[in-house]
């Protein structure tokens, strides 16, 4: 039997280990409430105004090599 990526319903999949738990801010250290292992940064740090104001990373544009010959 073959299932296809469309026929599964991964919004009700959740890893084992992705529960709440008290977890240190990779930020500034405090102990915070986390929801899951995905979050790893406070609520008062994300609340600041570098952290608002940080650039994202992920825009997309590759570093290429000086002399780069794509085809």
């Amino acid at each position: 039997m073959t299932i296809k990526s469309a026929e599964i319903d991964f919004g009700s999949i959740k890893a084992m280990a992705d529960i709440a738990a008290e977890r240190a801010c990779l930020r500034c250290r405090s102990n915070f409430r986390s929801e899951g292992f995905g979050e790893r940064i406070c609520s008062r740090c994300k609340g600041s105004a570098v952290w608002r104001s940080a650039i994202c990373e992920g825009s997309g544009q590759g570093r290429r090599r000086s002399g780069d010959r794509s085809v």
